[in-house]
């Protein structure tokens, strides 16, 4: 055999051999990226899912009634949630007596006592009163922010998410206090909550009429 010939035949074997690696490094490489992108599927699932446990773990009974204090009032009066936010003391019809209760009693139980109705409205309401009624409103949508946070940054599975909170879209009485409570204290102050609020196809329930 000619040198020459072994010559071509080391440069073909160099050449195919070189080929191989660059085949098995872009196998490799889409292996690789299959991989870290399912695993970033996985760390977004995860997150949704603590996102959700963040809310849950958080929310409480007076939360609740807080809440349910927020949806009736509006329907009510839009603007008792707004005097609340400025710490003026509302005037407030004995229909929210009760909701007024539940929410302060959590925190001073004497309170409660303090509260009384005439002529059609609440008596003995004070200043720590609507403190405690704020704290419980900030308390909730600073919980909410830091879930949806995961969902505005894309930190987790959006669509988990969406699934989990679709009820602040919905047109239920359930999604009305979170709606009125983020355009009380501002939505530039919670920009997670305004922008799923915002996102996508939301159904609204008509506002009431402000008395």
């Amino acid at each position: 055999m000619e040198f020459g010939n072994i010559s071509e035949i080391v440069t073909a074997l160099a050449a195919i051999v070189t080929a191989l690696s660059v085949v098995i490094a872009a196998q490799q490489f889409n292996l690789s990226r299959k991989n870290a992108a399912a695993e970033n599927a996985r760390l977004k699932k995860q997150a949704a899912i603590d996102a959700a446990r963040i809310y849950i773990e958080n929310k409480r009974p007076e939360t609740d009634l807080m809440l349910q204090f927020v949806n009736n009032a509006c329907h009510i009066n839009s603007r008792i949630i707004q005097d609340i936010e400025k710490f003026h003391t509302p005037a407030l019809p004995v229909a929210l007596l009760e909701d007024v209760r539940g929410c302060v009693e959590f925190y001073d139980r004497q309170a409660v006592g303090e509260l009384g109705q005439e002529a059609g409205m609440i008596t003995g309401l004070s200043p720590k009163h609507i403190i405690q009624l704020r704290w419980l409103m900030i308390d909730y949508l600073n919980t909410l922010e830091a879930v949806l946070m995961f969902w505005w940054q894309g930190t987790a599975n959006k669509s988990l998410l969406e699934e989990e909170f679709s009820f602040l879209r919905s047109n239920a009485d359930s999604a009305r206090p979170v709606r009125h409570l983020v355009e009380s204290f501002g939505e530039a102050n919670f920009p997670a909550i305004s922008a799923f609020l915002k996102s996508g196809v939301r159904k609204t329930a008509p506002e009431p009429d402000a008395d």
